[in-house]
């Protein structure tokens, strides 16, 4: 049992609180340390994450509810780190922290801090306001966990600039816990450059206080495509969308620019490089905490934007010259369809005037229906004896128009009626549903492509006009067929196997040695990259790679027999030094090989 252990300080890193246990107690020896701490001597001190942190609070009194869950939550940088990892991710983070297997490189790995761009600081950091508060309030120095956090540069608290101490990790003990004092933490440092500088400051202080607030209160687990699918909605919220479902990449990075431009030269993470297009897209690798906390807080800084619609927002203005609302807003209605690839708007007006546009700009509007209206204007028209031209210019058409209109209704003109073979525009849309509906029921063993042949001119009006509709009526498309015949896997795979022994025979009986690997027999197969995208179907020629292929040791034997024979041929001592150069082996080998070229060269002496 842990004897004395002094009280934790509000933010207070973990290892500062060993560091200063072990002020306080006099310890000298960091091994003595250890085993006070866990137990055994082989740990080593954490800075940032604490290993076999139930060994240290079996070793707590009970009274302080000290547990290793509570220790790792409050006083180690894991809930930071693990802010924006997958459930399964974090979970594995905590139970090694918590557990007896307790891997903390394994840890580091899998958190991407080994790799990343983002790293952790090289010396513990502090913050001179928060260093006089400390002794005035306490009479001693800690470490605090905040101001340790990857681009964190300003205290939250303070916000004032933090200062490197004395202490680099590179150059301390990993066995040892050093606690902050007045020598390792100047009373009065030099400030940066930038310290003047209301702006950067200002927008460090905001990058502070959003990395201290997930130490505290953590987002929810989420898998990683929920990040990205997260944003993508965010920034399509605030105007960055672009096409159906891109963003505006060039769009965001100015925005980036202007938002985050003056802390880029004093905090190089955040340099808007490849991961800014690459947060915002399906997340297949995580990021750091610190990219997280700039895309949420630059989508902070944008205004939400009306949602956009292809054709705006209604009521749209009618169309019909002959209505008494004709340019006024009335149409509430917009149904919208694809054709081509391109999007198209059906506008209808209580009318029974009715058209359509393509979304595209510039593009003209499509009359549908030219309502009831124009019906009865034009059988007024028609009685009264108006000329040709003259009615179509009182109904704002072309002539050719009314003269098929003229001809639908059956009305006797004074002109020349319109030639017989010229189709008629059917208007009626619940007689073209009746149509296609009878044409079905009296034959229901046509296909949709043989009902459509026989009936041209309502499937293309439907398609056009209804398309909703004709697509859910019967008969409905057949799925598409693969005409590719089925491969039989197992007579592939015995003729396979079959052929790759008989290759690996080939490259064993070459005259100068041929390491036998999956890639050569592939090429002399001429099936490069085949194999190995289908070894899972082809359990044979996987048995069989297994037992031709050679590792690099046993090939480096291999030749080393063959340059055996060749020095042999050609009357020259069999040598060490003239086996390694013939078999273009380098200075140190795998023991197997330097085994093999010292057993050849004393057979040879015998």
């Amino acid at each position: 049992m842990l004897t004395y252990l002094p009280a934790l300080y509000p933010g207070e890193l973990l290892y500062s609180l060993l560091a200063r246990t072990c002020r306080h107690s006099g310890w000298q020896s960091p091994k003595l340390a250890l085993e006070e701490f866990f137990g055994h001597r082989s740990v080593r001190a954490g800075v940032f994450l604490q290993a076999e942190l139930h060994r240290l609070a079996e070793r707590l009194p009970s009274r302080r509810q000290l547990t290793a869950q509570r220790l790792a939550h409050s006083a180690t940088l894991l809930p930071y780190l693990t802010a924006f990892s997958p459930p399964e991710v974090r979970t594995w983070a905590w139970k090694v922290l918590t557990g007896e297997n307790g891997d903390v490189d394994a840890l580091y790995i899998r958190l991407g801090l080994v790799a990343s761009t983002v790293t952790l600081p090289s010396a513990l950091r502090y913050c001179p306001a928060c260093r006089t508060q400390m002794l005035e309030q306490n009479g001693e120095l800690y470490w605090r966990r905040d101001h340790q956090l990857p681009g964190v540069l300003v205290c939250p608290t303070h916000a004032v600039p933090l200062v490197d101490s004395r202490l680099v990790l590179a150059h301390s003990g990993q066995h040892e816990f050093v606690a902050a004092d007045e020598g390792n933490c100047p009373a009065h440092p030099k400030p940066p450059s930038w310290s003047d500088c209301q702006n950067v400051v200002a927008r460090l202080l905001e990058i502070a206080k959003a990395s201290a607030d997930l130490l505290v209160a953590p987002p929810n687990p989420l898998p990683l495509d929920k990040w990205g699918r997260e944003y993508r909605t965010a920034l399509w919220a605030r105007g960055f969308g672009r096409g159906d479902s891109h963003i505006d990449q060039s769009a965001l990075l100015d925005a980036y620019y202007a938002h985050f431009g003056a802390v880029i030269n004093v905090l190089p993470e955040a340099t808007p490089d490849v991961w800014l297009e690459e947060i915002t897209r399906k997340h297949r690798k995580s990021f750091a905490p610190l990219r997280h906390i700039l895309i949420r807080q630059l989508i902070d800084s944008q205004p939400l934007v009306p949602e956009r619609r292809l054709f705006g927002f209604g009521p749209w203005p009618c169309r019909n010259p002959l209505a008494d609302h004709y340019g006024q807003p009335v149409i509430s209605e917009c149904q919208t369809h694809k054709e081509h690839k391109k999007i198209i708007g059906v506008f209808r007006c209580a009318c029974g005037y009715e058209f359509s546009r393509a979304s595209e700009p510039g593009s003209r509007p499509r009359v549908l229906n030219l309502s009831p209206l124009f019906e009865s204007r034009l059988r007024e028209l028609i009685a009264s004896g108006a000329s040709l031209r003259g009615t179509a210019k009182a109904l704002q058409v072309d002539p050719r128009t009314v003269l098929r209109y003229a001809a639908r209704l059956g009305l006797t003109t004074p002109w020349k009626a319109l030639p017989e073979g010229v189709k008629l525009p059917p208007t009626d849309r619940m007689a073209m549903r009746a149509q296609w509906s009878r044409a079905h029921a009296a034959e229901p063993h046509l296909t949709r492509k043989e009902l459509r042949m026989r009936l041209p001119e309502v499937y293309m009006w439907l398609y056009r006009h209804d398309w909703e509709w004709i697509m859910s009526q019967p008969p409905l498309p057949k799925p598409a067929r693969s005409k590719r015949a089925r491969i039989d896997w197992a007579e592939v795979d015995a003729n396979m196997a079959e052929c790759l022994r008989k290759e690996a025979l080939v490259l064993l009986a070459h005259a100068h040695p041929v390491q036998v690997t999956r890639a050569a027999l592939e090429r002399a197969l001429s099936r490069r990259g085949w194999l190995e995208k289908r070894l899972h179907k082809l359990p044979l020629c996987a048995t069989v790679l297994d037992e031709v292929t050679e590792t690099e040791e046993t090939f480096q034997c291999r030749r080393v027999a063959w340059a055996d024979a060749q020095l042999r041929r050609r009357g020259l001592p069999v040598q060490v030094w003239r086996l390694r150069r013939l078999a273009g082996l380098p200075k140190h080998c795998a023991i197997a090989v330097e085994a093999a070229l010292w057993r050849t060269q004393s057979r040879a002496e015998q």
